[in-house]
């Protein structure tokens, strides 16, 4: 049967994080809200004090002390003032980016030499050279936090082990996705990019991972629109208890640490959201919980293509993208987790190991850079007007990467959610290499021994250095 190629022509692959802030808190309707607590636990009394206030519990993470609740924005400063509530703001989204894909059937995988058209992981492998030096095996789990898998892909299904997870909750995101039953076992990727991510790591078939024999588990926290904080903290804290040995997020984006303001167009009166506090410490906690577990985590940078240590320009470009119609931000915006203490951050090149031109950046701030792809040539002929002429010529293949697709196919795709997996995959191949260790080690070991290094300002773009398997096995 012949499989199908895919072009993701979506430019912004990494997952963007939205702040929930429009004007109910102006007509008085019911929002959502995280909640934190003082402590890694939730009082037996809250629930009970929330649904006085006319509210109620929608989602909770006891293992960090979360909770989101649905209550009237008229209850928002009681809750805030409740005892044993360290922060509460607004509920922030995660949402899938907008993307469409092309099908093309010039190319029969069951016939084709998948592994020419694989260029970023010839360049992380040193041409297939560190393949002969390790390949993982099952004894090391990479978990997968992201849209779900392909579980019957058959270039995934043989690394794909048991315990796999969703956490979507029944009705979806907010009540909007009907056909989502909350069943933990529905982790199948509905969007496709949790399955590409996964290639990535531990194909073995028409297309060949950085670790074709490394274990990996998904846990699923996108349907086809967005999720929210409580899902990825929950599946964070699921990973960790599973005993995974990597956790790779190929998602990110921003917390705001300051307020966030709605002047409501009819009446002029200006509102205060308030910050992103609570969810902020509580992404902070998941991730402590996890390294205390023995995970180590890595994480996108995000593909916004600004300097993430500048934190003017992080927040003329959150105003700029989500402001307006009566939205604003004061403080500073911080990437998360990219930014968050112990993580692993990466960043994307594209062909000939040259800076994607959507990658965020910084100083301080990146830890390694690997092929993500790029879209310069993409851009350029969509602006031209010559996009058909860019699909004929193939040249997505000069540019994009290659992964497994949710329908048993592969396509092609771009950005540092392309990148991240890398990472994780040689991080796995150290563990099999070296075994067990603490992620602090883990860590040192992978920015030590896994790079071609880079000096000077080059670390603002690229971190350590560029990713290489084949050096770190040696």
């Amino acid at each position: 049967m012949k499989k199908l190629f895919k072009l993701l022509v979506g430019l912004v692959l990494v997952l963007c994080l939205l702040p929930q802030t429009l004007s109910a808190e102006a007509s008085g309707q019911e929002e959502y809200y995280s909640v934190l607590f003082n402590t890694n636990s939730i009082p037996k009394d809250f629930e009970s004090k929330i649904t006085k206030l006319g509210g109620e519990i929608v989602y909770s993470v006891p293992e960090i002390g979360y909770v989101q609740i649905k209550a009237p924005t008229t209850a928002f400063s009681a809750v805030k003032g409740l005892n044993g509530v360290s922060a509460a703001n607004p509920s922030i989204s995660w949402a899938l980016p907008q993307s469409q894909k092309i099908s093309e059937d010039t190319v029969n995988p069951a016939d084709a030499a998948l592994w020419d058209l694989q260029w970023d992981i010839q360049r992380i492998t040193n041409n297939g050279e560190s393949y002969k030096l390790g390949t993982g095996s099952h004894d090391v789990v990479v978990g997968i936090i992201d849209t779900g898998i392909d579980r019957d892909h058959p270039d995934l299904v043989g690394n794909l082990l048991p315990g796999s997870k969703n956490f979507v909750p029944a009705g979806g995101f907010q009540g909007s996705e009907p056909w989502e039953t909350g069943n933990p076992n529905a982790f199948d990727d509905l969007h496709g990019h949790g399955s590409h991510v996964a290639g990535s790591i531990a194909a073995n078939g028409a297309m060949l991972g950085v670790a074709p024999d490394t274990g990996i588990r998904s846990y699923r926290v996108f349907g086809t629109g967005s999720a929210e904080s409580g899902w990825i903290f929950a599946a964070m804290i699921a990973a960790a208890n599973d005993g995974v040995d990597i956790i790779s997020m190929s998602l990110g984006g921003f917390d705001i640490i300051g307020q966030a303001f709605y002047v409501d167009p009819v009446t002029g009166e200006k509102i205060n959201l308030g910050n992103d506090v609570a969810d902020f410490k509580a992404y902070k906690r998941a991730v402590d919980y996890a390294l205390n577990k023995g995970s180590l985590i890595v994480v996108a940078l995000g593909n916004d293509g600004i300097n993430i240590s500048n934190k003017s320009e992080v927040m003329n470009f959150l105003n700029a993208e989500y402001g307006g119609e009566g939205l604003y931000f004061n403080g500073a915006g911080f990437a998360v987790p990219a930014t968050l203490p112990g993580v692993i951050t990466v960043s994307a090149t594209g062909p000939n190991d040259q800076f994607a031109s959507y990658s965020n950046y910084g100083e301080g701030v990146i830890d390694i850079t690997t092929s993500g792809g790029d879209s310069k040539l993409y851009v350029e002929y969509l602006n031209a007007g010559k996009f058909n002429e860019y699909l004929s010529k193939r040249l997505y293949e000069t540019e994009f990467n290659l992964s497994t697709s949710e329908d048993g196919g592969w396509y092609w795709s771009t950005g540092t959610s392309m990148a991240t997996p890398k990472v994780s995959a040689v991080a796995a191949l150290l563990v099999d290499k070296y075994g067990k260790m603490s992620p602090t080690k883990l860590k040192q070991l992978l920015l030590k021994n896994a790079v071609d290094p880079v000096k000077g300002k080059d670390k603002a773009y690229f971190g350590n250095g560029f990713l290489n398997a084949y050096k770190a096995l040696q």
